[in-house]
């Protein structure tokens, strides 16, 4: 039997995975000294929304779904959960009001701020691991004209790729999948987990600082995911 071919994403969904790689993008940028990778599973437990340290109930997570803009396809499902801590920040200034911009300004840094969350991305597409790459290198470059990155860090990201999602280097990113951030005071976990529930890829990065990343990606002024991800709070 002939292995299944990875069918490349239409050029209209291109603008929707450069969002989806955008995270990707910035945890490469400050993991490369300190990158432990395994794949195939792990002796630790992958990260987990449902985790005994995190919040439940209002105010606890927020969730949002990325959409084709004119097609309305649903591209991927996001959620990101809390600590109680965060919960109780999230809760004193939201509770009994409506979202408005000068309140997003504060949530959005109460999350930025939260000392454990997870953030889950799972995929509704299918998406080729070379066009993810070749996405996160694009937003490389932008990041290196724009100033944020040395041309000598673009590079040895851009060529470290391949070796750091070998584990995904023939499939790819399936419909089902779930890719997994959980942010700690101390250190990111990241990991891949298929449909059936086969963990891909599995890494943790101790570096200092490497946990501010993720959570500003999602809730910076500009960031695509801020405004439905603040709003969900409210419904």
């Amino acid at each position: 039997m002939q292995p299944r071919r990875q069918a490349a994403p239409s050029p209209m969904h291109w603008p929707l995975l450069r969002r989806l790689a955008l995270a990707t993008a910035w945890l490469l940028l400050v993991c490369v000294p300190a990158l432990a990778l395994t794949a195939g599973g792990a002796a630790a437990a992958v990260p987990a929304l449902d985790g005994p340290e995190l919040a439940q109930g209002p105010f606890s997570s927020m969730k949002m779904t990325l959409k084709k803009t004119i097609l309305r396809i649903n591209v991927a499902n996001i959620e990101v959960r809390f600590d109680k801590a965060a919960q109780a920040r999230l809760s004193a200034l939201a509770s009994g009001k409506s979202y408005s911009k000068d309140l997003a300004a504060e949530l959005a840094k109460v999350a930025i701020d939260a000392g454990h969350a997870v953030v889950q991305m799972q995929f509704n597409h299918d998406v080729s691991l070379d066009r993810w790459m070749g996405v996160v290198k694009d937003n490389l470059e932008q990041a290196r004209s724009a100033g944020l990155i040395s041309k000598d860090l673009e590079q040895q990201v851009g060529q470290g790729l391949p070796q750091w999602f070998s584990p995904l280097k023939d499939r790819g990113y399936e419909k089902g999948d779930r890719l997994l951030y959980e942010v700690r005071p101390d250190a990111l976990h990241t990991a891949v987990v298929s449909k059936d529930g086969k963990v891909l890829l599995d890494r943790v990065d101790h570096e200092a600082g490497v946990r501010r990343v993720v959570l500003p990606s999602y809730f910076a002024p500009d960031s695509d995911f801020r405004e439905p991800l603040l709003k969900s709070l409210f419904q």
